[in-house]
């Protein structure tokens, strides 16, 4: 990425920021319209479950209607709750009761079949023989059985023990051939005790047939059928049957479901989520088209904005790598007011500027040679060289040939260093030997009046520094600071929040505040040369920040901190 064209970079942004919201909005776009396609459908569905059940619930009413046309005729209730003699139950069966039965039966369109069980057994029993046939393949019928022939069936004690008067149920036969009863507890209105339980039977096509799901409801095959509160299948459409399983496969179908009024069957409705999805497949792939189109619609007009921007970054480019190459005339031809002719006007202004700095950096640099220059020729000092010749002629007639041996190699380690080679930059660890070699002639020289003692910090020898920054200090204490009592002077060196500190202290005569003001003030003075220098050429070199400050009691002491980086440079080693 780093190595890519402006223009491809922010090319590739603007493909980010364009994919982005395509791709939210076009998955936001398929999620409503998939939602809307399902929810259109569970609409649908639900609309015709809605109206099936409706057809079927007014199917039972019409069941239920020849239920009351017998239920609430209170003579009948009498009729058959009442005690009768061989004689007088034959007529009342055939008078009172078989033209009720004939009356209600006739209420029905359908086929049906009325069954009374009685408990009144002083009334004759009415009954086709049971055969294997359908009950009603033979049309309208009616049947009075004594209750005492059923009462141990299952199916009679489970309705007894329901808390309900009536209730549709597959009882018997019915679900071998199909059917399905309504079930009624009859009971004397005056005594309020149970006379029987009638039973009508109707055919399950007849009551549940109009439940046809159309395989092509919204372009999509499903699934219609009528369940018991166990989730058993109570119908189904024979050519269209439930899938089977698909109780266990919830994942496969989206079912809705309508309870039943009156009953505790519920009709649902199966439909193939795979078949939805794939319904939605269509507005999937105009979602998709709409989306590609957008992207290659933005991607143009992001080209086109990347490549006219790209072009004004281009010209700031060529014009920076002519300032690389040493060509300070190169101008940016700035139009209009927009942010790419600021960067033009600025950097044509910095273009003139850096033509001037040119020259004031080059004199810059004239001044920090001579500056090094003197502080050079500041430190190898004629009277010096004699001063230490004649302490070592002084210790030659004298036969100290140990002490003349170190001074005069100490000698030649010093002004070895202090050349080195022209270099104004050197390692710490050479500036502490320089004033090592500077410390050991000072003392042979002052014998026990002199004492040095260092306290170096070992991490800051690898550094580098300006030459020649401590031992101007040092040769000031030994001149200056010297009194009656022995002079101790300390050098230290140590790292400081991310700078080194050198620190030069003596427990000489000290400076008063005029003294140390004129050394920094005055640069005419020939009082602090040697301190002003040192401290230009640390400014020259790393800047204003860094540089000499002195602290001084009159007849305390003085301390001298010298500041400078933590700053490497790489040497010649040949």
């Amino acid at each position: 990425m780093k190595q890519l064209p402006f223009k491809y970079k922010l090319l590739a942004s603007y493909m980010l920021l364009v994919i982005v919201p395509v791709i939210t909005i076009g998955y936001y776009a398929y999620y409503t319209s998939v939602q809307y396609v399902k929810e259109q459908t569970i609409q649908n569905v639900k609309s015709t479950l809605v109206q099936a059940v409706d057809n079927i619930e007014g199917r039972m009413k019409t069941v239920e209607l020849v239920d009351n046309q017998l239920y609430l005729d209170q003579s009948l209730q009498r009729a058959l709750n009442k005690r009768y003699e061989p004689l007088d139950s034959y007529q009342t069966v055939t008078q009172k009761i078989l033209p009720k039965l004939d009356s209600a039966m006739n209420l029905a369109p359908q086929n049906v079949v009325i069954n009374l069980f009685l408990h009144n057994t002083t009334l004759p029993e009415i009954y086709d023989i049971e055969t294997e046939e359908d009950p009603l393949s033979r049309g309208k019928r009616y049947n009075l059985i004594h209750y005492q022939h059923i009462e141990q069936l299952n199916w009679v004690k489970r309705f007894d023990d329901m808390h309900v008067d009536s209730q549709w149920m597959q009882v018997g036969s019915d679900v071998k051939f199909g059917n399905v009863s309504w079930l009624r507890k009859m009971m004397d209105f005056e005594t309020i005790k149970a006379i029987g339980t009638m039973q009508i039977t109707v055919k399950k096509d007849e009551l549940f047939g109009n439940l046809n799901y159309s395989s092509s409801q919204d372009g999509i095959p499903g699934y219609f059928a009528v369940i018991n509160n166990h989730n058993e299948t109570v119908y189904e459409n024979s050519s269209n049957p439930l899938p089977p399983h698909w109780l266990a496969d919830t994942r496969a179908y989206m079912q809705i479901y309508e309870p039943i009024e009156g009953t505790k069957y519920r009709a649902v409705a199966l439909v193939p989520l795979q078949e939805l999805e794939h319904a939605a497949q269509k507005v999937k792939n105009v979602t998709l088209l709409i989306c590609l189109a957008s992207f290659l619609v933005l991607m143009a007009i992001g080209a086109i904005v990347s490549n006219t921007f790209s072009k004004q970054i281009n010209r700031i480019v060529r014009s920076l790598r002519a300032f690389q190459e040493g060509n300070f005339t190169k101008r940016i031809p700035s139009v209009g007011s927009d942010e790419f002719a600021q960067i033009a006007i600025a950097f044509n202004e910095m273009a003139v500027n850096i033509e001037d700095l040119v020259q004031e950096v080059y004199i810059s640099n004239l001044q920090k040679k001579e500056a090094e220059l003197d502080a050079l020729q500041a430190q190898i000092k004629p009277h010096f060289l004699y001063n230490t010749l004649s302490s070592i002629s002084r210790l030659a007639r004298l036969g100290e040939t140990e002490k003349l041996h170190q001074m005069v190699t100490q000698l030649a380690t010093f002004y070895r260093l202090t050349l080195n080679r022209g270099r104004s930059i050197i390692p710490i660890r050479e500036e502490i030997q320089q004033v090592q070699s500077y410390v050991v002639i000072q003392k042979i020289k002052h014998v026990d009046r002199l004492d040095v003692s260092y306290d170096i910090q070992f991490s800051v020898m690898e550094y580098d520094t300006v030459k020649l920054i401590l031992q101007p200090f040092v040769e000031n204490a030994v001149k200056h600071a010297m009194s009656e009592e022995p002079l101790h002077i300390r050098i230290a060196a140590y790292q400081e929040e991310g700078t080194i500190v050198m620190k030069v202290s003596d427990n000489g005569v000290g400076m008063r505040e005029e003294t140390m003001r004129q050394i920094f003030e005055y640069q005419e003075q020939s009082i602090g040369y040697g301190i002003r220098n040192v401290n230009e050429r640390i400014k020259l070199q790393f800047g204003e920040s860094f540089g000499v400050t002195i602290e001084s009691e009159w007849g305390a002491g003085t301390t001298v901190r010298i500041v400078i980086p933590l700053y490497r440079e790489l040497h010649d080693c040949s």
